[in-house]
């Protein structure tokens, strides 16, 4: 049996690509949508404060909360306000979700998602509620303490 000199370095030459192709997309692709995630938080935990602190409608909670979002997202960003709750040790709690559908950026990722999701995007939830600071409420009321 005559020795092949060299084979192991034709296969990790031919196999090689691959593999960085998958670790390298997959450091991009999940690095972009984590920092799109935290991006994503702030905006939710921003939109929740401004709604408690200015006591907004679900409208000017949505129409906030899209002034927030980054220019450069172009993937679905769905805002879901809902109603102010009472407490009942008092004061209202606001709550806010926000939904991103975060694009694959390298294009083995993208037909991977397209083949297992049947879109190419990560789909990115947050939310965040709020509780209306009772001072706030007082001194809007016109009470002094």
């Amino acid at each position: 049996m005559k020795k092949r000199k060299g084979q192991a370095l034709v296969e990790l030459a031919l196999v090689f690509p691959f593999f960085l192709l998958i670790v390298i997309g997959g450091i991009i692709d999940f690095g972009f949508a984590f920092y799109n995630n935290l991006t994503l938080q702030q905006i939710v935990n921003n939109t929740a404060k401004y709604a408690a602190y200015n006591s907004a409608n679900t409208l000017q909670t949505s129409q906030y909360a899209n002034s927030q979002k980054p220019k450069w997202w172009d993937g679905s960003f769905s805002v879901y306000p809902s109603e102010p709750k009472e407490m009942e040790t008092g004061g209202k709690i606001y709550r806010v979700a926000i939904s991103y559908d975060c694009p694959a950026y390298t294009p083995f990722y993208k037909i991977m998602y397209k083949a297992t999701n049947g879109t190419q995007y990560i789909k990115l939830y947050a939310n965040a509620a709020y509780k209306a600071p009772e001072y706030l409420s007082s001194y809007k009321k016109g009470e002094s303490k």
